[in-house]
């Protein structure tokens, strides 16, 4: 795993329902960019894939831009990379895990995968009683599904 600690470069756990951001930490991000637009594009491709088929996000591929390459390292929230970002998704009933790592090959991310259903599983544990008396206000939180509506 060790050898796989620079391909990352950002983990989240968020409230699945309400998306309300629980744990983030930063190894490559850039930090003047705001985490927060992180939060609501996971939000949102999590509600996409749920409209879409009632399905879950697993994994979605980054490009990098062939016209601001250069420029990436200063305007964007990651530094270059010349293979690109893959973003993770894991989830239970109560959370959801999300991974952004550099590109990289089938073998190491299918360890990341692996390293992200160990996070979803241990803070789940860790935290399950904070989770219970936190759902109340994270419930109020939460966007209405097309059920609910």
């Amino acid at each position: 795993m060790n050898a796989l600690l620079g391909e990352l470069r950002m983990v989240k756990v968020l409230h699945q329902q309400s998306g309300v951001c629980l744990f983030t930490h930063q190894w490559k991000w850039n930090l003047q960019a705001h985490a927060e637009g992180v939060d609501a594009l996971v939000m949102s491709f999590t509600q996409f894939a749920r409209e879409i088929d009632g399905g879950e996000v697993v994994q979605v591929h980054f490009d990098p831009s062939r016209i601001d390459q250069m420029d990436r390292s200063s305007t964007s929230p990651m530094p270059a990379s010349s293979g690109g970002l893959i973003m993770i998704s894991l989830q239970n009933e109560t959370i959801q895990a999300v991974l952004f790592h550099d590109r990289t090959a089938d073998a190491a991310c299918a360890a990341l995968t692996a390293f992200l259903q160990r996070i979803l599983q241990r803070f789940g544990e860790l935290f399950k009683h904070e989770l219970q008396q936190l759902q109340p206000q994270l419930q109020a939180s939460a966007t209405p599904t097309a059920e609910e509506v």
